[in-house]
């Protein structure tokens, strides 16, 4: 987002994306470093009163580049005195600060911008070399003297053109249709790689939500195509999966899944786990299987905190002790023994809310396929102490702790997943304390960051001291699409048309918005038009039978299938319109939103009663909606 100014500095390859092999120059004395500054008042207050262009560093704790950066451009004498004598030297973290990230970043990390006195643009690039960089400062900083009443002008104008059209926009009101998502498939079937798996070209990052979706129209069309389509793509993205220790790396710079960036991020072993889970319960082949055991392995391993707790948020890529270094390609082509006497990578303790509720769900998902107890009972555990740490009445939660203190309210995608996670809880447990802590959390989303004029949900609380690019509205479509998910789970969970009208605003929004998330577009709207399948165990908590029938209705497969555990003893056996019959013996009901089985009294019966309810909702299913719509999606 450059408002005025790109300066243009062309570099060799290796350099703007940070040379792998790239050795620290002579380093500079203690006494001389740079200066940084946190993201706050204090530092935009200096650099006004000082009348000093800022040089944000927005960085990673496992990014590679930025390390090469670290030990090259900023310990370059040059540079620190210009940057302590002429500059405001900001440092953010992207993990902990993701929305200043996603209204700085440019392409990758590092992004290395130079900032007016408040915060707008002037200049962007990644990775610079030292004498890269104190061209780009110098340039800059020319620059700006010699136009600064034309820039203060040119910004009065952009800000009021940002904040006309906000107080213009309307609620979206095109009606949500089956036609939509027929596009969405055929967008994915366009971009899908038929030799090496996949829905874009190179670079390869992993999609989740795509394979999810191809397994889900897989399961309710026998459509062998988009089976196909998933395997074929898990079995590709297995060369970013570590051999030695598990677990996947971030992405691939080439199209055929080669050339790894070698740093493991939770959010990435999270999503990876429900794809491999799901390609097990689909094929029953224990390769998939092994996959998801490896990586719970690995998370359990490195990134749990197994005193108190919680997940932490990455692995570097690379060895870096005192002197030496040694490359993420190297060290991972090394066996347990080599890897070991080098040393492990550097995991960053930060527990981040959004990625650990990601691992949770996935956590709770894989105990309910594979009876792992040990992962149930930590996510758990982890659930229960995030949401006492850092759950505050009418703020939400916190992004992270720091000094055992909540920090970063006010972020959507941690209450989107949270909520998201203590639904899986509810389905997991039958504990109706996590549907209502859930809602809770629902509530204050709705109250903090809706736009109730333009639909939709901004990615941070508005607030009157925003500074720099904070002050611009975003919502973050994956985000929003996350959000109408669990929307319409509590929908058919609670049978509340509020949270379904919730869900269709926001998918109204996103439809009409100028670039499309496909898969994460087409799963919302899937989960908005099909009533998905609802099992519900009626019966006493304590008794072993009732147990049975319910860990049974967990481990079976179907894409989004809800369960509920009512004990008639604590329990209303009312679902919306419906009321089931309060009994001796604990029974289970296969449901659609039009009917339920028949009593299922034994958790052997379960899997063939659920086949036969299957069978006649795939051949009767219809939207909710039939309404007619736009005829074209803004797709990318």
């Amino acid at each position: 987002m450059c408002l005025f100014l790109c300066v243009v500095v062309w570099l060799p390859a290796s350099v703007a994306a940070g040379d792998r092999h790239g050795q620290p120059q002579g380093l500079v004395p203690a006494s001389l470093v740079i200066h940084w500054s946190g993201w706050g008042e204090q530092a935009f207050q200096r650099a006004q009163a000082e009348d000093k262009l800022i040089l944000l560093d927005l960085t990673a704790v496992w990014c590679h580049a930025c390390h090469v950066m670290d030990e090259t451009t900023y310990v370059d004498h040059a540079v620190v005195e210009l940057l302590n004598a002429e500059f405001i030297p900001v440092r953010v973290d992207t993990d902990q600060r993701p929305d200043i990230a996603v209204r700085y970043r440019r392409g990758g990390w590092p992004t290395t911008s130079v900032l007016l006195p408040s915060g707008e643009i002037l200049f962007q690039a990644n990775a610079l070399p030292p004498d890269a960089m104190l061209e780009v400062l110098r340039t800059s900083d020319a620059f700006y003297r010699e136009n600064k009443r034309d820039m203060a002008e040119r910004i009065a104008q952009i800000w009021e053109r940002v904040e006309s059209a906000q107080r213009a926009s309307q609620q979206p009101r095109g009606r949500i249709h089956p036609a939509m998502l027929a596009q969405i498939l055929e967008v994915m079937k366009q971009e899908y790689d038929p030799v090496s798996g996949g829905f874009r070209d190179a670079p390869k990052f992993f999609e989740s939500e795509a394979i999810e979706l191809a397994f889900s129209r897989h399961f309710w069309h026998r459509n062998p195509e988009w089976r196909q389509m998933a395997l074929h793509t898990l079995d590709q993205q297995l060369k970013l999966h570590d051999p030695v220790w598990g677990g996947f790396f971030r992405y691939a710079e080439e199209a055929d899944w080669s050339h790894p960036h070698y740093e493991k991020l939770l959010s990435t072993q999270a999503t990876n786990l429900l794809n491999y889970l799901e390609a097990y319960q689909v094929t029953g082949l224990a390769q998939y299987r092994e996959v998801v055991e490896e990586t719970m392995g690995y998370v359990m391993r490195f990134l749990a905190d197994r005193d108190q707790g919680g997940f932490y948020a990455s692995q570097d890529a690379d060895v870096r002790n005192a002197g030496h270094g040694v490359s993420g390609e190297e060290f991972f082509a090394l066996d347990e023994t080599q890897r070991l006497a080098i040393g492990i990578p550097f995991v960053d303790r930060n527990k981040l809310t959004d990625w650990n509720a990601l691992m949770i769900k996935s956590s709770l998902r894989v105990s309910q396929v594979l009876g792992n107890t040990q992962a149930r009972e930590f996510a758990l555990n982890t659930l229960r102490r995030l949401y006492k740490e850092r759950y505050q009445p009418g703020r939400g939660l916190a992004h992270l702790l720091h000094g055992g203190h909540a920090r970063e309210f006010g972020l959507l995608a941690d209450q989107v997943f949270f909520a998201d996670a203590l639904l899986e809880a509810f389905v997991t447990t039958g504990s109706s304390q996590y549907l209502q802590q859930a809602q809770t959390v629902m509530e204050d989303v709705i109250r903090l960051f809706e736009d109730s004029q333009g639909g939709g949900y901004f990615d941070r609380t508005p607030s009157s001291s925003s500074l720099g690019l904070l002050k611009f509205p975003h919502k973050d479509l994956p985000v929003n699409a996350a959000l109408s998910l669990v929307f319409s789970d509590l929908f058919y969970l609670t049978q509340d048309t509020r949270y379904r009208e919730k869900t269709e605003h926001i998918l109204q929004m996103i439809v009409e918005a100028d670039s499309l998330p496909v898969a994460q577009a087409g799963l919302a709207i899937h989960r908005f038009l099909y009533y998905p399948v609802h099992i519900v165990v009626v019966g006493e908590k304590s008794q072993a039978e009732a147990r049975h029938l319910f860990d049974r209705s967990l481990a079976l497969y179907a894409p989004g299938k809800l369960i509920r555990f009512l004990d008639p003893r604590v329990d209303s056996l009312s679902i919306g319109e419906v009321t089931f019959p309060k009994v001796t013996g604990p029974f289970a009901y296969v449901c659609t939103e039009r009917l339920c089985s028949s009593p299922i009294a034994r958790a052997d019966e379960l899997p063939d009663r659920f086949r036969e309810m299957f069978t006649a909702l795939a051949e009767a299913r219809k939207p909710f909606s039939t309404s007619e719509g736009p005829s074209t999606l803004n797709v990318r």
